[in-house]
């Protein structure tokens, strides 16, 4: 069957890549040859080899820029940096009224998930693992997160979305910091316990690099490797942070606050400083040539940025007053799709 009347099916799958990741859904439901065609693993391959994909950044955020957060209730909501645009998530249909609180929001591929969190009227520790597919445009239940209930872990998903690794939080009966960790196989909707950190961490910052994960708290970073499955303190100032970010092959952090360093020859070099409107960088992003940053100001988004690296030229983001609701710690999430 031809994709595409008229076109040798390599040809209408090069069309196909090339579709914007907001018009996947409409995509799929023009007829089921389309929807197989995108919902194939090879089909975001190809994107990425195509260098077709994009970054996008999830935010969950309070619904509207209020401090009652109790009464308000949170969203998910997505920013495009490219066409700086912003979208409104689907509601999750289980928690459709209010999302849980302080989940973690991690990229695994071409979906999101939604993991743990507490419940935001009885604060129970929650367990949940929601996934969102970008294809798709829908949400389904994942496995429950096996063992102690937590809140507070760290979390993060490898290079190619196929592991999601959680470490560490505070737990629900002593409020003790866990030294466990688990690892979830997104196709398998599986769970499986890891070996033990060597300290209790909680509200630490976790991140993949080189088929390595990395957790750093308590002024120390420990990783694991995935080969031995041991875990090994190394130095911190060498290894990735959450809001250390890789564009074209060159790694970059804000440093002090205010200074955008690359690491050249594993020396931090200056390249340039946030602009002075910009007091409390949050959260930093990076696509072909551009870097991103994202300030906060009393848990708000206050402003956003662009900086063009070669021309080291800056320009503000327009953020709608919707969109500028209150964030907590750990609620940005990045893709690229």
């Amino acid at each position: 069957m031809e994709l595409i009347p008229g076109l040798p099916n390599d040809l209408a799958f090069e069309c196909l890549i090339r579709i914007s990741f907001d018009q996947f859904p409409k995509a799929s439901s023009v007829c089921r040859a389309w929807k197989a065609v995108i919902k194939q693993p090879e089909f975001l391959r190809r994107r990425k080899a195509s260098g077709l994909t994009r970054p996008v950044i999830a935010i969950c955020q309070s619904r509207f820029s209020l401090s009652r957060l109790d009464t308000v209730g949170f969203r998910l909501t997505l920013f495009d940096p490219v066409k700086r645009r912003w979208h409104d998530f689907p509601p999750i249909p289980e928690v459709v009224e209010r999302m849980p609180v302080l989940c973690s929001v991690v990229g695994i591929g071409a979906e999101l998930a939604v993991i743990g969190g507490c419940d935001p009227v009885t604060r129970r520790y929650l367990n949940s693992v929601f996934i969102y597919n970008f294809f798709s445009a829908t949400w389904r239940r994942g496995a429950d997160m096996p063992g102690e209930d937590r809140l507070f872990f760290g979390c993060a998903a490898s290079e190619d979305g196929g592991t999601v690794v959680v470490a560490g939080g505070r737990s629900s009966t002593t409020t003790l910091a866990l030294k466990s960790t688990l690892a979830y196989d997104v196709a398998r909707d599986t769970w499986t316990t890891l070996s033990d950190m060597s300290i209790g961490r909680y509200v630490c910052t976790c991140v993949f690099q080189c088929g390595e994960f990395h957790v750093d708290s308590c002024y120390t970073t420990e990783t694991l490797d995935f080969v031995t499955r041991q875990w090994h303190v190394s130095d911190r100032d060498i290894w990735l942070q959450a809001n250390d970010v890789e564009i074209d092959r060159v790694i970059y952090k804000i440093r002090k606050r205010c200074d955008v360093v690359a690491l050249e020859d594993d020396t931090w070099v200056f390249v340039t400083r946030v602009p002075d409107s910009t007091s409390d960088v949050t959260y930093v992003t990076g696509w072909q040539g551009n870097m991103m940053v994202i300030n906060t100001k009393g848990g708000e988004i206050h402003s956003a940025y662009v900086l063009e690296l070669k021309s080291k030229k800056w320009t503000k983001v327009k953020i709608p007053r919707k969109y500028r609701g209150y964030v907590h710690f750990g609620y940005y999430c990045h893709i690229h799709i």
